[in-house]
């Protein structure tokens, strides 16, 4: 069915599909990645011999100059996720194994496999994927381009889904605001805790909150100004959306990937249509996993 978008709906969905940012030659026959472990091994080998401030200008003064910017990055990102957090979660340098990892070491007392990355447009989900029943989890350590500096660590290991063996991935649904039986407004909103599976793209319910000032993003819309233009719009709505992205995540789900609201879709001129989760958030390391909607009933 094809949905019939009103001008809020348009805006979400440009919302839904921005980059929302939660804070980005040696050898001619060498094969880039060949390069680049090779680098990646010297710079490691000189941190454990001389210290980090020894491989750091051999980085700079010999090896920069023979990467692209994105590998450049990424191994500063490494050295300074090694140097910062090294000791505390006692990481070892792993080597090209061909599982997607840069360290492994211990988080929240578990043995876990690290990746690190200052993009997560870089990252598909789908290279973890046949990795992830074996082993340790894998996290990825996400650093600001600029600084640094650990911005978040995500966890990969997610539930497989009993009826088609897919990933669910934790998702909260913004829901409009709560009305008595007698259709007076309570001022409060309810949020829906769900599990959204990647392969029969089901979800499954598991907890419901309730809170005040905590609006859906359609009401969001409906408080701008008549005259509020689309930039603004869209600047409001991804900033209400990341807010309440970063309220969940501790609240609700350490491990939450999405946001979702809970809309009708206008497919017929006389109103006909149906109910569905929009996803108005995807975390970038699940992003393309992630259905856009899913259909569901008008009561939830």
């Amino acid at each position: 069915m094809t949905a019939i978008r009103s001008h809020y709906q348009t805006l979400i969905d440009r919302v839904a599909s921005a980059r929302i940012h939660l804070p980005e030659q040696g050898r001619e026959a060498m094969h880039p990645a060949e390069k680049y472990n090779s680098i990646r091994r010297i710079i490691f080998s000189g941190v454990h011999k001389h210290g980090f401030d020894e491989a750091l200008k051999w980085l700079e003064s010999t090896y920069r100059s023979q990467l692209d910017p994105k590998h450049y990055r990424g191994l500063k990102a490494e050295l300074a996720f090694y140097r910062g957090y090294g000791k505390e979660l006692q990481l070892t340098v792993a080597g090209d194994m061909g599982e997607h990892a840069d360290f492994s070491g211990l988080y929240q007392g578990q043995i876990c496999r690290f990746d690190v990355t200052t993009n997560l447009a870089y990252k598909d989900f789908s290279t973890y994927e046949p990795f992830m029943g074996e082993g340790p989890r894998y996290k990825i350590a996400l650093l600001n381009q600029s600084s640094f500096e650990v911005i978040d660590v995500l966890d990969l290991a997610f539930k497989p889904c009993t009826d088609c063996g897919g990933h669910l991935i934790p998702c909260v649904a913004l829901l409009g605001q709560n009305y008595n039986r007698h259709g007076e407004a309570q001022w409060s909103n309810d949020q829906l805790l769900m599990d959204v599976c990647t392969g029969c793209q089901r979800y499954f319910e598991r907890n419901r909150f309730t809170t005040t000032g905590m609006l859906s993003p359609q009401e969001v819309f409906d408080s701008l100004d008549d005259n509020e233009d689309s930039a603004s719009a869209i600047t409001a709505l991804q900033d209400h959306v990341l807010n309440a992205y970063k309220y969940f995540r501790p609240e609700a789900d350490a491990n939450l990937m999405a946001l979702a609201e809970h809309s009708y879709n206008v497919t017929e001129r006389d109103g006909g249509g149906y109910w569905a989760f929009r996803m108005v958030f995807k975390n970038k390391a699940v992003a393309a996993e992630l259905p856009d909607e899913i259909e569901c009933p008008h009561e939830v």
